[in-house]
């Protein structure tokens, strides 16, 4: 299908920070695959956010929020819209006092969850070591309730703040944002601009020992050697969806240059010249033989945007 892109893009100097037009999204997700999205912008503040929002709003364009991209499938066909990006404005990460639960950190959605976790054991701060090996920013793992080892990001958080599509900025405690398995209850339109975190006091030195611990533990159970966009599907109760695909035999099955992991079952990796269509068609096949085998039909954990 012949792309139909929308009315023009954001003007010159309509923000402070940059704005590029169709730029492959193969080159802003870590899957490595993707058509063009027609536009994307990196605001620098909430100032240039807003400014976005009401541009879209009088346009009638549509925007999606795009973090690290590391678990986000685009279709060959792109993304119709605007793509915003806040990774290079949003990165205040700040240790804001003692709470009656422990110690507040703020993180703002542009910064690396790589950068925070690093953040804790510096300053003496223990509970955010799960996130260790995670890639991606902090409001996509906040976005997805990111989370290992039995711990997640709602575990952490005591509130996160939200601008909405008419620009304004409301905070949300943690027990009134819908939070689930892998998923949070963010409401049509909402831009999550980052997070209050509670952190347990301890020592630096035993902290990071645990992180590297768990670093380890990523490495030797996930393929880091090709791209991918992390686990494919949520956990079931029954048991881990990576065991379930391994014992319908499905470890290393292809389509094209798309792969489930020989190293985990969970994963799909690209070969080198996968495209989406691969990438979604091994999807269908992976979930059709767990059904069969096992009556259990797995939930995608990826999200995916785009036309094909």
């Amino acid at each position: 299908m012949q792309k139909v892109a929308v009315k023009k893009g954001p003007p010159k100097g309509l923000i402070k920070g940059e704005v590029l037009y169709d730029v492959p999204m193969s080159e802003y997700t870590s899957f490595r695959v993707g058509g063009p999205v027609d536009f994307l912008a990196f605001p620098q503040d909430p100032e240039d956010l807003r400014t976005l929002l009401s541009w879209s709003r009088k346009e009638s364009v549509p925007y999606f929020i795009l973090g690290k991209g590391t678990n986000l499938l685009v279709r060959d066909g792109g993304i119709r819209g605007l793509a915003i990006n806040l990774s290079r404005g949003f990165h205040r990460l700040a240790a804001v006092g003692e709470d009656p639960g422990g110690s507040a950190v703020v993180a703002e959605a542009g910064e690396a969850l790589a950068r925070f976790v690093d953040f804790c054991w510096r300053n003496n701060l223990g509970g955010f070591e799960f996130a260790a090996g995670i890639p991606g920013s902090v409001g996509g793992g906040i976005f997805m309730n990111a989370g290992a080892f039995r711990r997640e990001m709602k575990d952490v958080l005591e509130s996160i703040s939200l601008m909405n599509s008419l620009g304004e900025i409301s905070e949300r405690k943690i027990e009134d944002a819908g939070f689930s398995y892998r998923s949070m209850g963010i409401r049509k339109g909402e831009v999550i601009l980052g997070g209050k975190f509670i952190l347990q006091r301890g020592k630096g030195e035993e902290i990071r020992g645990r992180i590297e611990e768990i670093k380890r533990a990523r490495l030797i159970k996930q393929p880091y050697d090709l791209p991918s966009a992390g686990s494919v599907f949520k956990n079931p109760r029954a048991a881990p969806a990576g065991k379930l695909i391994e014992e319908a035999g499905l470890k290393g099955a292809r389509v094209g240059e798309a792969q489930v992991s020989e190293k985990h079952a969970n994963f799909i990796v690209n070969l080198g010249r996968a495209t989406a269509r691969d990438i979604l068609e091994l999807v269908e096949q992976v979930r059709e033989r767990v059904q069969r085998e096992a009556g259990i039909l797995l939930e995608m954990e990826i999200q995916v945007a785009g036309e094909n």
